[in-house]
């Protein structure tokens, strides 16, 4: 075996190599891979042994517990995972298109009546997408119910902190702590924001359910929906008296994954692709014209028609937008926690059994072995060196690695794309002007927890001419 980890001191710190830290905390031992290689060889080749997750005890007093992402190894993960897994491949995403082309451009539409609600106005677009595969719920307004309950969640989640790493989470008896107990240290101020924000998570669980149970029960044809599939499955099975797999709190549990973790990944990717095509202009300028070299223009320069699914495979720099945005500020920076089923060993290192794993999927974002001038927005850094490009290759581990990885990638991908073509295709998306005519340059800030949003920052829509606004409306 390779060289036994040692238990000296409260934290200790032993360099694997470049690639991989060990952190001995309180017992534990905490493990940082820091390279697309050392991700690579452990939790995509070694998987079935890097497939657990420790235990969230703060995302549990969050309300957390079921959901797809902090669900340990066990029967009811993989029963998770199979339910969502068959209702979102690459294939199965294709049926979802119409609903986010009309999505879109609904968005689209709202943008250009109001275009200081741009933010929001995308934040409707990806719940309404998630809400209408999940649930079949439809929403049109930016102040509907739903839209509150996902900002509530975007707030709990990405004020959370690291996940298993806090004190909470090392010793889940303070779990229990009374609040006034609580608030004397800034140790268990994460505890007192879960307690605060754990209705926020219970309610968007709770209520896209409540809406739609009644009519599947009665069976009263409501639009299709994985909500509608699952639990029609479930009625069915239960009037025939044969057993079902999954319980009612599964079926919430998954839905509920739907319309929390698909939404918020969707509207946090397109608002760092737009602050991405702020920091670099040139890339927007070659985006767009790209889209009028695939769709074609009329005579004053307009596009013939609006881009759709059928022109990704020929907007070549459009999906390198779309890598680089995935790369240049990945939304879980630290990544979600692994932990080892059995002892390991990697480069003459003993990892042991339960051991917490974490992929710094942010360092390999800035590996510069890999990728030059990292914290560049460069979109050019995938094109062969022969067309001008750099070589570099495309991200790794955006969506995790593994038997961890989201399900849920190709149903964000496919909406970030149909929501960043249709706002170049019909909009000039700009910084804002001072009062010199100076561009002002959005500062590049991100929220630490969970998930990484950035912070706010202004933007410039315009329409492009009247013939989108037309278009928009066909």
């Amino acid at each position: 075996m390779g060289q036994a980890i040692q238990h000296g001191h409260p934290i200790e710190i032993i360099d694997y190599s470049d690639a991989t830290v060990h952190f001995n905390v309180l017992g534990r031992s905490i493990i940082v891979l820091n390279s697309i290689e050392a991700a690579h060889d452990l939790l995509d080749e070694r998987g079935a042994n890097y497939a657990d997750r420790p235990r969230f005890v703060l995302f549990e007093v969050m309300g957390w517990g079921i959901t797809l992402t902090f669900l340990r190894w066990s029967p009811r993960f993989k029963l998770h995972r199979r339910l969502l897994q068959a209702s979102f491949t690459q294939s199965a995403c294709k049926a979802y298109r119409p609903i986010q082309i009309e999505e879109a451009r609904r968005a689209a539409r709202a943008i250009i009546a109001d275009p200081k609600s741009w933010e929001i106005l995308l934040r409707q677009f990806s719940t309404a997408v998630v809400l209408r595969i999940g649930f079949g719920i439809e929403v049109q307004e930016k102040d509907d119910p739903y839209i509150k309950m996902t900002l509530d969640v975007e707030e709990a989640t990405g004020q959370g902190g690291v996940p298993a790493g806090n004190v909470v989470d090392f010793f889940p008896i303070l779990r229990h702590l009374p609040n006034g107990i609580a608030r004397i240290s800034k140790l268990f101020r994460p505890l007192i924001h879960a307690r605060r924000t754990k209705p926020f998570i219970q309610r968007l669980h709770d209520a896209p359910w409540a809406e739609v149970e009644p009519s599947i029960r009665a069976k009263e044809q409501p639009k299709p929906s994985f909500v509608h599939t699952q639990f029609g499955r479930y009625l069915a099975n239960e009037a025939a008296g044969r057993p079902n797999d999954a319980t009612i709190e599964d079926l919430k549990g998954a839905a509920g994954a739907i319309a929390i973790a698909g939404g918020n990944t969707t509207w946090s990717t397109i608002i760092v692709c737009i602050l991405g095509l702020l920091t670099n202009p040139d890339a927007r300028v070659k985006a767009r014209r790209e889209m009028e070299d695939v769709v074609g223009v009329d005579e004053n320069g307009d596009l013939l028609r609006l881009p759709t699914f059928d022109d990704r495979p020929r907007l070549k720099y459009l999906e390198n937008v779309l890598h680089e945005t995935t790369r240049w500020q990945p939304l879980s920076p630290l990544g979600v926690p692994h932990a080892t089923l059995a002892d390991d060993e990697y480069k003459g290192y003993r990892i042991p059994a339960g051991s917490v794993v974490y992929p710094n999927v942010r360092a390999m974002s800035r590996d510069e072995r890999h990728y030059s001038s990292p914290e560049e927005f460069c979109p050019e850094r995938y094109d062969p060196v022969t067309q001008g490009g750099r070589g570099e290759p495309l991200p790794n581990g955006p969506f995790g690695f593994g038997r961890r990885a989201c399900p849920g990638e190709h149903l964000a991908m496919s909406g970030v794309y149909i929501m960043i073509s249709t706002l170049l295709a019909t909009m000039h998306i700009q910084c804002p002007k001072d009062h010199h005519g100076n561009d002002i340059k959005p500062n590049v800030e991100f929220s630490d927890g969970l998930s990484g949003v950035p912070e706010k920052f202004e933007c410039s829509v315009v329409p492009q001419s009247r013939r989108m606004k037309e278009l928009l409306r066909v």
